[in-house]
């Protein structure tokens, strides 16, 4: 409550002007004004003078918080603060083999590996079947096998590096 100076009314904080009188009521101090000097004389003559007076710092002494080290493990993560979700390369490995393994940290290199041994499979199934006529049409019905065993790979990589959130499937 603030008391108006003229008539000693209490008035409820914020208010501008006292409810009885009409006074205007002086401005309330800022919140922890109090603390950016410790002398406050010294604080109303700057404030008189039209001066700045900048905050002191807080003293040492006061505890200060510092986290232990090393005994927090950091999950590879993309985006917001959670790992991927291995369904994600699972999919894009189902599409394009081994590209999947592009979303999983550290294992870039592997899946560019799956991805151009797919590349040359294709390719040497192509020549069968242009060769051959027969067998070769006959092996492309492996290529959806590759497919499905890339999508599988990917998941259990995924989920191995969650750091235990999800489960992989078959490669535990």
């Amino acid at each position: 409550m603030i008391a108006c100076p003229s008539c000693g009314a209490d008035n409820v904080e914020g208010t501008r002007f006292c409810v009885k009188c009409g006074t205007t009521l002086p401005a309330a101090p800022a919140p922890e004004s109090w603390r950016q000097s410790g002398d406050l004389g010294q604080q109303q003559q700057t404030q008189q003078s039209g001066g700045y007076a900048p905050p002191q710092q807080p003293p040492s002494q006061y505890p200060t918080y510092n986290p232990p080290q090393g005994v927090y493990q950091q999950q590879p993560v993309v985006g917001g603060g959670q790992p991927m979700h291995p369904a994600i390369p699972a999919v894009v490995s189902l599409i394009l083999p081994g590209i999947g393994l592009l979303f999983v940290p550290s294992k870039a290199g592997l899946g560019l590996g799956i991805f151009a041994g797919f590349i040359v499979l294709n390719v040497i199934l192509f020549f069968l079947a242009v060769i051959t006529l027969g067998i070769g049409t006959c092996l492309f019905i492996a290529v959806p096998l590759v497919n499905v065993g890339a999508a599988i790979h990917s998941w259990d990589e995924a989920a191995k590096a969650s750091g235990g959130q999800f489960q992989p499937i078959l490669f535990k």
